[in-house]
């Protein structure tokens, strides 16, 4: 059951336009609203493309016909929600399909759970147009963000091809165990990728990674991090430097 929270009169909710992937390929579209706020719940009737009754569907029948999901493969799966403005949403509470195979031709719902609450703030209840970015830095496309977190994983020494266990390490320089990435947009100039953090128990939920695309586990150290308790501090100490620094 979705809870719908009151908001504030202050606040209007949107619909918000939202392309959903599989690996690289777009799988279909859906018109996002807030389920429950406090959860980070949005949810939303999703248009489904012929890639998704191809390739998906079967194994969205199957996750939930199973009473042991194969979880495995349902991460394998891979989904991505990119929202209209550029940004992609990093769920901790991941995605699920309301289509079930008995019930076939029903409108099927897709709902997406544990978004960060600013992430909700700025794009479900603000009336604001503004790009999420600003030059230099620009949002990024399915393929450059998921070869921006392959290749984070490489150069974390994690070579591990499932999704199940991507995303993670053990080491005093980097995160910790159990964290997950989420590419969220880039340096045109360089190889800086601003990651969302997951799953991690520190005061900070965004990471500034310099790739060097060696295409391995790189040395102690490497690749080069800075960390941001959020993405306004992110914006404020970095993205607005650079942009009058580009533009100068």
């Amino acid at each position: 059951m979705v809870v719908i929270q009151l908001l504030p009169a202050s606040k209007t909710q949107q619909k918000v336009t939202a392309k959903i992937y599989s690996q690289k390929f777009l799988i279909g579209t859906a018109e996002l609203i807030i389920g429950d706020k406090s959860m980070g719940a949005v949810y939303g009737n999703f248009e489904p493309n012929e890639l998704y009754f191809e390739k998906i569907q079967k194994h969205v029948w199957k996750f939930w016909k199973s009473n042991k999901p194969d979880y495995e493969k349902w991460y394998s799966l891979r989904f991505n929600v990119k929202l209209e403005n550029g940004i992609f949403l990093s769920p901790q509470g991941g995605y699920t399909f309301d289509d079930i195979e008995d019930l076939k031709n029903e409108t099927i719902r897709i709902d997406i759970a544990g978004i960060d609450c600013q992430i909700i703030e700025d794009n479900f209840l603000s009336e604001s147009t503004k790009p999420f970015v600003e030059e230099p830095w620009s949002e990024i496309d399915i393929k450059q963000k998921i070869a921006f977190e392959d290749e984070l994983v490489k150069e974390l020494g994690n070579n591990k091809k499932t999704l199940f266990n991507i995303f993670k390490r053990t080491t005093k320089e980097h995160i910790q165990t159990g964290t997950e990435f989420s590419a969220f947009c880039h340096d045109q100039r360089n190889d800086d990728v601003l990651f969302e953090i997951q799953n991690s128990d520190r005061d900070y939920k965004f990471v500034l990674v310099h790739l060097t695309w060696i295409g391995k586990k790189e040395q102690q150290g490497y690749p080069k991090m800075e960390y941001f308790k959020d993405y306004n501090e992110f914006v404020t100490s970095r993205m607005i430097p650079d942009k009058i620094d580009w533009e100068i």
